[in-house]
């Protein structure tokens, strides 16, 4: 069954400033805590900045409400900080996939900037200025109730037209270095400086930061869909789509996931060998490996099934589907991978995303995080098999 749709309007307001003003008091000591002592502590505390931005915006969209108030000069720019960092991001992360040479890096030789270089630069800026410059435009009532016509969307709410605005412009910003470049940033930055110059961390500490994440995300979907502002925390789970999954909705996740991991294992190679005939360019798959041999155990197997495959669904899935629709929602987790991968295996993320989009759509996020999970150990555990053969 599909879940039932409960707009944020429809939920009488919370009013407990004085339990937010002790959260947020909370939340600040806390990471002054983890400043100061560093180690182990200093990591968990700095994982919180990762979400920190959105559930940030979440929160101000909601005590924003209907009317024009102090909330909505602060959304404003809380908004354009987020869409600002968000540029910045991928500007710097392209100019230095631009200026590294592909093959070697000398660190006492500082790289020569061509005037080829400096023209793409240029149009990596102007793809970004379009990029933000087409989510403006969803500040249009006219283009809003067009897409809610497709989409499950407000297009008279305050909250959801930040978060269309938001998704729309950070996924376009984030497709624009591979747009440019012709390579994944991040795999460009392992070719040049090489797997250990370029990740500093330990294996273990590249796993416990991925648990870490996963802690602040299951609080902070909480958040992004009102809880404690708009809705209680019963109406906060219904929203997000977390529910017990049924027997049947059990062998659905675990089929599923099972299957795509089956039939990814047989189609990438084809889809690889396919691209190849076509001459396009293909995702550096020894590179990748250096940025995922973190991972390649069977304990990071379970830390990636499950801190992806739960914290990934909950922010898209539970959190946008509902209001953005699968197709969006799922643009906007496919470019979050546009760092790592070329097109052929973004394509492979957007069919994955699809799937787990249906799979919440008719049944629950619960069911869809089994799946993601599922699909992520299975890959991994693969990729740990053919390393010991």
């Amino acid at each position: 069954m599909s879940e039932p749709i409960v707009l944020a309007s429809e939920q009488p307001p919370i009013r407990r400033s004085g339990l937010w003003l002790v959260g947020i008091a909370l939340y600040i000591l806390l990471i002054s805590t983890g400043a100061v002592l560093g180690g182990e502590i200093g990591n968990f505390t700095t994982a919180s900045f990762n979400v920190l931005p959105f559930v940030g915006l979440a929160i101000l969209a909601y005590f924003a409400g209907s009317q024009f108030n102090w909330a909505w000069i602060a959304t404003g720019l809380w908004l354009a900080l987020v869409i600002g960092l968000t540029a910045v991001y991928a500007l710097g992360f392209g100019i230095v996939g631009i200026i590294l040479p592909l093959e070697g890096f000398d660190a006492n030789q500082p790289p020569n900037i061509s005037p080829d270089a400096v023209g793409s630069i240029v149009r990596l800026m102007l793809v970004i200025f379009v990029a933000i410059g087409i989510g403006l435009l969803t500040m249009l009532p006219p283009l809003r109730q067009a897409l809610a016509r497709f989409m499950p969307l407000d297009p008279a709410s305050f909250v959801h037209t930040v978060a269309l605005m938001a998704i729309v412009t950070i996924s376009l910003i984030m497709f624009a270095p591979l747009l440019i470049i012709g390579e994944p940033p991040l795999l460009i930055l392992i070719n040049s400086l090489g797997g250990e110059n370029f990740i500093e961390l330990t294996p273990d500490e590249q796993l416990r930061n991925q648990v870490y994440g996963l802690v602040w995300t299951i609080p902070a979907a909480f958040l992004a869909v009102g809880f404690g502002i708009r809705r209680n925390f019963r109406a906060a789970l219904e929203r997000l789509g977390l529910a017990r999954p049924s027997y049947r909705q059990l062998a659905i996740g675990i089929g599923l996931g099972l299957g795509l991991a089956g039939l990814m294992s047989i189609a990438i190679p084809l889809l690889d060998r396919l691209w190849q005939t076509l001459g396009w360019p293909t995702t550096d798959t020894e590179a990748f490996g250096q940025l995922m041999a973190f991972a390649i155990s069977p304990i990071g197997a379970l830390i990636i099934g499950v801190t992806a495959g739960l914290g990934e669904e909950l922010a898209v899935r539970g959190v946008l589907q509902p209001r953005l629709g699968i197709v969006l929602s799922n643009i906007f987790f496919t470019s979050l991978h546009a760092f790592q991968y070329h097109w052929d295996a973004l394509l492979v993320v957007f069919v994955i995303g699809i799937v787990c989009g249906l799979v919440r759509k008719y049944t629950n996020t619960t069911t869809a995080a089994i799946v993601h999970g599922l699909y992520n150990f299975v890959m991994v555990m693969l990729a740990v098999t053919s390393e010991s053969l």
